[in-house]
C-alpha cells in the first residue's frame, strides 16, 4: 500500500532534496564561483557590452548570441546578470542586457548531455537553443546563419582546443561575424600557482597538459574513483595577443584586444585538490568559508607563503600580490581585537592604491558593526567583507597575463 505522499517523498530523495545541508563549500557552484569568479567576469564584460547593446537599441534591433562550448547554458545566467553600474543602497538592478533584449542564443557543445540539459533547463525561454557541435571543425553549418553580435565562451572552454583547431574556429568567427562584435575568450591560464611545471612550456605539445576536473568531487570520492583526464591547452596573456594579431592578417579583418582579466590567481578549483602543486594551502575551501553564513573562519589559515617558478614578469607581481594579501588578513586579524589608526601602520604609504583601499574597506566593516549582536557579525558581514576586499584586491592587481587560474579576453571585430 502506497502511504500518503509516497510519490511526493520518493521524488524528493531522488532530487537530492534532503541530502545533508554543505553550503556551497565546494563543488561546481561553490562561493568562489558565485561571489568572486561570476562577478568578476561580470565586471570585466560590462563596458563593451554595453556600448554594444546600446548601439542594438539605438538601432531598433535585439541582439544575437553565440554560445561556444556552452555547457548547460550557464553563460546565457552571467550576460543577462550584469548590471549597468554599481548600485549603492537605494538602487534596484538595471541590466545591461536584458532578456527579452535577446533575439537568439545559441549554445554549442559537444557533449549531447549538456545539450539537452540546457534543453531543458531553459525549455520556458524560446530564444535559447542548444546544438551538438564540434568546435575543432570550426563553426561548419553555423556559418549559414546571420552573424551574431557576440561569440561567447566562458570557463575555459575553449582550452579543451589545440591551438590549430582555436585558429580553425576563430578564422570562422573573423569572417562570419560584423563590425562590432565581440569575441569573448576563455581559456585556462599557464601561469597559474597551481601548475609550476606547466610555466616552462616553450613547444606547443608542452602547452598542451592532461587535465582533470577532480575538484567536483569530495577528498575522500578523489581517492576511491578514478577520475577522466583530457587534455588541455595552457595560455599567457602575450600569446592570446599574438593570436589575435595573426588571425587580423589572415582574415583581413581588424581585430582589437578590448580587455584581458586573470580570473582567481590564489584561489584557483585546484588549490584545493594538490592535484599539480602539493605545496599549496586548500585557500580555495578557506575563502568558500569566508562567504558561508554563520561559520567563523580562522583567519591565520589564509596567510600564504609560497615559492613561485622565477618568470621575469609574472613572479613580481605574484609576491607583490601576496604581500599585499597577507598585510590584509593580518590586519583584519589584529583589528577584530584592537582599535587602530590606519595611517600608522608600518609601510602605509609605501603600500599599492588597491591595498589601501581594502584596508579602509575593512577598517570601516569592523568599525561599523562591532556593536551588533544579532546574529553572527563576523562570520555573516565581516568575513564575507573580507572576502569581497580579497577578491578586489586581486582583480585590481592583474593584469591579465595569464596567472590566474582562467584567462578571459575580451575582442572586437573591426571590418
Amino acid at each position: 500500500m502506497q502511504s500518503v505522499g509516497e510519490q511526493t517523498y520518493t521524488q524528493a530523495v531522488r532530487e537530492g532534496k534532503y541530502d545533508l545541508y554543505v553550503g556551497n563549500l565546494f563543488g561546481k557552484y561553490d562561493n568562489v564561483r558565485t561571489y568572486w569568479e561570476d562577478q568578476l567576469t561580470r565586471i570585466a564584460l560590462r563596458p563593451c557590452l554595453t556600448h554594444l547593446v546600446d548601439r542594438k537599441r539605438e538601432a531598433g534591433q535585439k541582439v544575437r548570441i553565440c554560445d561556444l562550448g556552452c555547457g548547460a547554458g550557464q553563460g546565457y545566467q552571467i550576460l543577462t546578470k550584469i548590471d549597468r553600474r554599481d548600485l549603492d543602497l537605494g538602487l534596484q538592478h538595471q541590466r545591461v542586457l536584458n532578456e527579452d533584449e535577446i533575439s537568439t542564443y545559441l549554445g554549442l557543445d559537444i557533449s549531447q548531455a549538456m545539450v539537452e540539459k540546457g534543453s531543458v533547463l531553459f525549455a520556458d525561454k524560446p530564444q535559447l537553443q542548444f546544438a551538438q557541435a564540434d568546435l575543432r571543425e570550426g563553426l561548419g553549418k553555423i556559418k549559414q546563419e546571420q552573424p551574431f553580435d557576440i561569440y561567447f565562451s566562458s570557463y575555459g572552454s575553449l582550452s579543451h582546443l589545440g591551438r590549430q583547431d582555436l585558429v580553425k574556429l576563430l578564422t570562422d568567427v573573423c569572417e562570419h561575424g560584423h563590425d562590432g562584435s565581440l569575441i569573448v575568450l576563455d581559456l585556462i591560464g599557464r601561469y597559474s600557482i597551481e601548475w609550476p611545471d606547466f610555466w616552462s612550456a616553450e613547444s606547443e605539445s608542452e602547452k598542451v597538459r592532461q587535465y582533470t576536473m577532480s575538484y567536483l568531487y569530495s577528498e575522500t570520492a578523489r581517492q576511491e574513483i578514478d577520475i577522466e583526464s583530457f587534455p588541455l591547452r595552457f595560455w599567457a596573456g602575450s600569446e592570446v595577443k599574438q593570436l589575435a594579431d595573426e588571425l587580423a592578417a589572415a582574415t583581413g579583418t581588424g581585430l582589437e584586444v578590448v580587455n584581458m582579466m586573470d580570473r582567481s590567481i590564489l584561489v584557483g578549483r585546484h588549490t584545493d585538490t594538490h592535484e599539480y602543486n602539493p605545496a599549496l594551502k586548500p585557500i580555495r575551501r578557506l575563502i568558500n568559508s569566508l562567504h558561508e553564513d554563520y561559520l567563523r573562519t580562522d583567519l591565520g589559515d589564509l596567510i600564504l607563503d609560497l615559492d613561485v617558478p622565477d618568470h621575469p614578469q609574472i613572479t613580481p607581481r605574484l609576491q607583490q600580490l601576496m604581500k599585499s594579501w597577507n598585510t590584509l588578513v593580518e590586519y583584519c586579524q589584529h583589528r577584530l581585537c584592537h582599535n587602530f589608526c590606519l595611517p600608522e601602520l608600518k609601510g602605509w604609504n609605501d603600500f599599492p592604491k588597491p591595498l589601501q583601499f581594502s584596508l579602509m574597506t575593512m577598517d570601516r566593516v569592523i568599525a561599523d558593526v562591532g556593536w551588533m549582536w544579532y546574529g553572527d557579525p563576523r562570520a555573516n558581514i565581516i568575513e564575507p567583507q573580507l572576502g569581497y576586499a580579497l577578491r578586489t584586491l586581486e582583480y585590481d592587481m592583474q593584469r591579465g597575463s595569464g596567472c590566474g587560474h582562467g584567462l578571459v579576453a575580451i575582442l572586437q571585430l573591426k571590418k
